[in-house]
């Protein structure tokens, strides 16, 4: 059995106890990533192009969003992207499936990313 401290503090302020952590926030976006990766994968291999083409795109949003330079670049090798920040993609007519495969792989993988300053 593992024991571990954790820091708690007490407090009746509203506004401290809905606030999310940075630290927090990044990680639930960076899991939220690997979900809709998994999802538009999955749905481009089920031959739903449309749905895989919203869903990779909304990947390509939250990995540039949050930095992840690494799958950003993984992406781009799935779709051509038109408008990072939209989230607007195109799936690519030809893809390379060693290229889908270390998407699908390496989006499971926590990786260190910038932080804003």
């Amino acid at each position: 059995m593992a024991k571990g401290l954790v820091k708690a503090i007490w407090t009746a302020d509203s506004n401290l106890t809905t606030r999310i952590d940075p630290a927090v926030a990044h990680y639930t976006g960076q899991a939220q990533l690997a979900d809709v990766i998994q999802r538009g994968l999955a749905a481009k291999s089920a031959g739903d192009d449309r749905t895989a083409t919203v869903l990779l795109g909304e990947a390509a949003k939250i990995a540039h969003e949050s930095g992840n330079e690494a799958t950003t670049r993984l992406l781009a090798k799935v779709v051509d992207v038109v408008d990072l920040e939209a989230g607007t993609v195109r799936l690519k007519q030809e893809i390379d499936r060693a290229d889908e495969m270390a998407l699908d792989t390496r989006s499971t993988k926590t990786t260190r990313i910038k932080r804003e300053p």
